[in-house]
């Protein structure tokens, strides 16, 4: 089952002109935090998956109209819990195992992130993902 975005905070866009590589001309610096409210299952890791489109600066609602980049080039992207939440009776952990940038959208001109999370044990949540997005495109 998906992790659904609860909402975004602190959605940051740097957009920075750039000459190339492969006709880029523009390069997005775009961070914020993703709210999941994630928890860890009875026993071991619980790992799942969260997907959303990169939001514009200033987006709180995760099915507002995302980030319009242009004709994509290329990307690279990282992500990390920022807010967690333990408690004391059981061994807990949190992760991000992976995190992946594609092309995606509604019109094909957006950035869809996906994260695996990982939680351990009932005690632990990841309640905020924390993210950095850098998108090369020609606008």
């Amino acid at each position: 089952m998906a992790i659904s975005v609860v909402s975004f905070d602190n959605a940051e866009v740097l957009t920075v002109g750039v000459t190339g590589p492969s006709g880029a001309n523009t390069l997005f610096l775009v961070c914020g935090v993703a709210i999941v409210n994630f928890h860890g299952p009875l026993n071991d890791y619980n790992r799942d998956s969260v997907t959303f489109l990169v939001p514009n600066e200033g987006q709180t609602d995760p099915n507002a109209p995302a980030l319009d980049i242009g004709n994509f080039v290329d990307s690279t992207v990282i992500a990390f819990p920022t807010t967690i939440e333990a408690s004391p009776q059981r061994p807990v952990g949190w992760g991000v195992d992976t995190v992946d940038t594609v092309l995606g959208g509604p019109n094909g001109r957006n950035i869809q992130l996906t994260a695996n999370l990982a939680a351990l044990n009932p005690g632990s949540t990841i309640i905020r993902i924390g993210f950095q997005v850098n998108i090369l495109s020609q606008v």
